[in-house]
């Protein structure tokens, strides 16, 4: 089965917003077997529309998002309307559907909303329990056609009542299998070296690509399209294998994670499952870490507390950094970043002090401590660790700086957990 998306709306060929319907549409069909195999991003023109309905039209499956909304821009419903050459009539169905969603939220619907009920003669209404716009399908030649809603929520919902029954009717064309491998620590390049061998091996079963991701580490997707899926499994699982091997083995715990693991999803499980608890006092990062930490369900049993401690005069009132320690050393230094984890630790009774100072400029910086220069520091009761990160060869936004900044810091807790387990 083929199958193509057509991403609609002004705000996406603008570059306003971003497209997230398109990727998730894609994730969601391979898992049964069938390829997105063309993308399109049209405005908000009704000709554009209808152009784009029928470029698709030798796609056996063509999913359309936005453009269902009750306002003058909203074009879909009179675009399907040309391109099948029926006119636009109310539906009452879906008239009561869109005033009983007013109805339960307590509102009145507005006169505009009504629009939203014109449904094309030779199509029918799909019902959406997400939101206010029906989508809409129907079948012209060998193709048929779901006309989905631009929301990203309501837009999953649909394709999940809607799409996926339909497209999970059909035999699958091949077992196409994913697996990513999650790293931290490494640059691409080097990783690429270490694991050649191991690409090598198996490039002519799997298609293998490395998706590094400047501030968080690089991903290794390994992807495989064989017809008998327990072979394809069995491909994957061994490739997998190899891979963690040479990059364990060239890395300590460069891998952290697979598929949607998170870095701090895989600290989170070490946490609770060592009952250590953690509090943070960042300079650099401005609470990311913090934010990061915390983003996990559950985090209150080992988050205990985060300081933001910017400032040199906060760093002394906050954290306990001693003034002529900073006079000494400067803020940016190893001293200072050691001494902001321990007394942060002991102030907050924590198993784990986490402290980072740097510089992310883009001013600030000197010969001697440039942009980009920061240290992480982690205290535990019987010693402390103190690791230097060096700016990059080609520079880093400030955003950038302290994402990569807050990621290196949760992995040397996660390595400190991985270590004190074993």
């Amino acid at each position: 089965m083929s199958v193509e998306v057509v991403v609609i709306g002004d705000e996406i060929v603008l570059g306003l917003i971003t497209d997230t319907n398109s990727s998730h549409i894609c994730r969601r069909l391979v898992e049964y077997g069938q390829e997105v195999v063309r993308i399109t991003k049209v405005g908000d023109s009704l000709s554009t529309i209808v152009s784009a309905l029928e470029a698709a039209s030798s796609s056996d499956v063509v999913i359309t998002c936005g453009g269902l909304g009750p306002t003058h821009d909203d074009m879909t419903r009179e675009a399907v309307a040309r391109y099948l050459g029926t006119p636009l009539q109310l539906d009452s169905k879906a008239l009561h559907e869109i005033e009983s969603m007013y109805s339960k939220a307590g509102r009145v619907m507005s006169e505009a909303n009504k629009v939203q009920a014109m449904i094309p003669l030779g199509a029918s209404y799909l019902s959406n329990q997400k939101g206010t716009a029906p989508g809409l399908k129907f079948t012209k030649n060998r193709t048929t056609y779901f006309c989905l809603q631009g929301v990203p929520k309501e837009m999953e919902w649909m394709l999940e009542t809607h799409v996926v029954p339909f497209v999970s009717q059909f035999d699958r064309s091949s077992a196409i299998l994913h697996r990513t491998i999650r790293t931290v620590g490494s640059p691409e390049s080097v990783l690429f070296e270490k694991t050649k061998p191991v690409i090598d091996r198996f490039r002519s079963n799997l298609s293998i690509a490395f998706l590094p991701q400047m501030t968080r580490g690089v991903d290794i997707r390994l992807t495989s399209r064989l017809h008998e899926e327990k072979q394809a499994l069995e491909i994957i699982q061994s490739a997998e294998a190899a891979f963690v091997s040479a990059i364990d083995g060239s890395f300590r715990a460069g891998v952290y994670g697979f598929d949607n693991d998170r870095l701090e999803d895989v600290t989170a499980r070490l946490l609770f499952g060592s009952k250590k608890t953690v509090a943070t006092a960042e300079s650099c990062t401005g609470g990311l870490i913090a934010h990061r930490f915390t983003n996990v369900a559950g985090s209150s049993s080992y988050f205990i507390e985060g300081v933001v401690a910017y400032s040199n005069e906060a760093k002394i009132r906050d954290v306990g950094v001693p003034a002529e320690l900073i006079e000494m050393y400067g803020a940016v230094s190893k001293e200072v970043a050691v001494a902001m984890a321990e007394n942060m630790r002991t102030r907050a009774g924590t198993d784990i002090g986490l402290a980072t100072t740097g510089i992310a400029g883009p001013g600030g910086g000197t010969d001697a401590k440039p942009v980009g220069l920061a240290f992480v520091a982690l205290a535990t009761k019987e010693h402390s660790i103190v690791k230097q990160i060096t700016p990059l060869p080609f520079g880093i936004d400030r955003l950038s700086f302290k994402e990569r900044l807050s990621t290196f810091a949760i992995d040397l807790v996660r390595k400190h957990l991985m270590d004190i387990r074993s």
